[in-house]
């Protein structure tokens, strides 16, 4: 990426060297923002920006202006970048006047804009100035340091106040750069961490655009990904009677079949952070999707029954690791302003393909003359999708996905954090009422003398709802100020149709179906985006949803068998429905608390 440092260097110092190449990128480029002429000087904490930046504004003769000044809080990096840009480089630009925002830190609120100036140039140094300045720039020096280094100077300039957030604020600066440009859109780099400075200049293209992964990429592997996390379930329940008379199962048996995945989901969602981390989202995501494919296919012998519960363990431990990183890569590879669209998109996926799994179950049994081969054709589904999503790791890869700073405390889950627990409940009272509905509404149907593949188009109504409320419910987040209102709306419509199976349920089944369906998309979806939306960084979000998932999918793990207990004690379906309905006035009640302004989860 770089080349050696300049020759020019053993007769002057760096900083001379560095100000002669920025006066050479500034005269070549001119004026970006409007009359003003912005160089950006950003990198790492302690990375010597501040120090550099006074010298070069020296130099070259420019107004200095620094980004710490316009810090929201200790959480507020990206909502500083957005503010910034608008209030300052944008009324450069549209000969309006500037200002930047400040914070007051006594009261932990935004303060009042301060006015700036409109110098012909200027220096903007701090982290986020890259961002700050966009394309505007006329130059970007990018200052680094060892990790080590960076954080003995940091605090011993800002002292045990910062030592208190470094860990929080790498997580914000490592999510930044990767929706932002970073280092790799430097035009030069300068090493403040060697005992002598060193200037690495960049060749004049931008390495950043040619190794970040286009959007449309990004979206065709996050799609194609996601179709495959619930076809090893959906495609289930309405062959379970097939199971019941081949294998001789119970219902407590037939419902582990669904809970394994979900504990999987559970169980493994810190390991599966973990190894994100080491691995890389990406890379993690492509074995996730091995796993998922080897799981499903050991379904064609399912007549083995130890065949078909450990293809089921398999698979559900490579759904657990798609889906706990899942979220981390929309945070990173999305605007925040559009993690609400993101999230419906990989809804939109994941319920499709639940909705198609569900419906074409029974058919597909017949036309291959076996259940197993039912189960095991999603393998080959799987395969697809693993190839779709290769070309975006290798892309990921070659730019280098992995977290930016040491694996230490900052890694440990959001145990403390009020915020993850709020959303960890929500979700596992949401997860134990899907996986509960997905494993027996069929069932419910089949026992009111429905035919099983009558049955098996209820349950794809059921998914094809999700379908739709899981796109429009997230987007929906982008528009309205509270997303409890979502929640609140779909918890009501999931209490009518639970109600309506356990009270009336030949009277309107496909208007019930419906409704869970709305109910269990829009609620499962929202809470997704709250995973992205609750999280200061990518990083944070990895962990938050570990931490959310190892608690809501653990507890969810046991709805599927325990309702089928229930339905074995009772020797009758509508009392599942019943339990349904009550912890649905708990996910409701849940909801109401999950206010936008809640502290975020570090």
């Amino acid at each position: 990426m770089h080349t050696g440092p300049t020759e020019d260097m053993d007769d002057r110092g760096s900083v001379d060297v560095l100000a002669d190449r920025v006066r050479e990128l500034v005269e070549a480029r001119g004026p970006g923002a409007g009359p003003v002429t912005v160089v950006a000087v950003d990198g790492p904490s302690g990375s010597g920006k501040t120090t550099l930046a006074g010298e070069l504004s020296r130099r070259l003769g420019a107004e200095l202006l620094h980004v710490d000044d316009m810090h929201q809080g200790w959480t507020g990096l990206c909502e500083t970048t957005r503010i910034a840009r608008r209030s300052l480089v944008d009324a450069w630009r549209g000969g309006e006047r500037p200002a930047y925002p400040t914070w007051d830190w006594t009261r932990d609120v935004r303060g009042a804009d301060h006015p700036a100036p409109t110098p012909d140039l200027v220096v903007l140094e701090g982290v986020g100035s890259f961002a700050i300045a966009g394309d505007d720039a006329a130059a970007r020096v990018w200052v680094e340091a060892p990790t080590e280094e960076r954080k003995r100077r940091a605090l011993t300039r800002d002292g045990e106040l910062f030592a208190a957030h470094w860990d929080e604020w790498a997580d914000q600066e490592a999510g930044l750069w990767a929706t932002e440009p970073g280092r790799d859109a430097a035009d030069l780099v300068h090493d403040t961490g060697s005992g002598s400075d060193v200037l690495r200049e960049v060749p004049g293209h931008d390495l950043g655009a040619l190794t970040r992964p286009p959007m449309w990429l990004v979206v065709l592997g996050v799609v194609a990904v996601s179709l495959n996390m619930r076809l090893l379930m959906t495609g289930l329940p309405p062959l379970l009677p097939r199971l019941r008379e081949d294998l001789g199962l119970s219902s407590v048996w037939l419902g582990v079949l669904t809970t394994l995945p979900v504990l999987c989901m559970g169980l493994l969602a810190p390991a599966s952070a973990r190894l994100g981390l080491r691995l890389g989202v990406a890379r993690s995501i492509s074995l996730a999707m091995v796993a998922v494919v080897i799981g499903n296919l050991a379904r064609f012998w399912g007549h083995e029954v130890v065949a078909l519960y450990l293809g089921t363990l398999c698979a559900g431990a490579g759904i657990a690791l798609a889906g706990t990183l899942l979220p981390g890569m929309v945070k990173r590879s999305f605007p925040p302003g559009r993690a609400g669209l993101a999230t419906g998109l990989q809804m939109f996926a994941m319920m499709g393909g639940a909705g198609v799994a569900a419906a074409v179950a029974v058919p597909l049994a017949d036309a291959l003359g076996d259940w197993t081969r039912s189960l095991g054709f999603w393998g080959l589904v799987a395969v697809i999708g693993l190839l779709l999503w290769l070309p975006l790791d290798r892309r990921m890869h070659v730019r280098g996905d992995h977290d930016q700073h040491p694996p230490d405390a900052s890694h440990r889950l959001p145990w403390r954090s009020t915020t993850a627990w709020f959303v960890a409940a929500f979700l596992a009272l949401q997860s134990w009422q899907f996986y509960s509905t997905l494993a027996w509404l069929s069932p419910t149907y089949v026992g009111h003398g429905w035919d099983a593949r009558d049955a098996g188009l209820l349950l794809s109504v059921f998914t094809g709802a999700q379908f739709v409320s899981g796109l429009v419910g997230p987007a929906l987040t982008d528009r309205v100020g509270d997303w409890r209102v979502v929640l609140l709306a779909a918890g009501a419509c999931g209490l009518v149709g639970q109600s309506g199976v356990w009270l009336a349920a030949d009277a309107a089944p496909w208007l019930w179906a419906v409704l869970l369906g709305i109910a269990q998309g829009a609620s499962f979806a929202v809470g997704l985006v709250l995973l992205v939306r609750y999280a200061v960084s990518p990083a944070a979000a990895a962990r938050f949803t570990a931490m959310a998932f190892l608690v809501s999918y653990t507890i969810a793990s046991l709805g599927p068998m325990t309702m089928g207990a229930v339905r074995d004690a009772t020797g009758d379906y509508s009392a599942i429905w019943m339990v349904l309905a009550m912890l649905m006035l708990g996910q409701l009640t849940a909801a109401s608390l999950l206010r936008p302004n809640r502290p975020l989860v570090t």
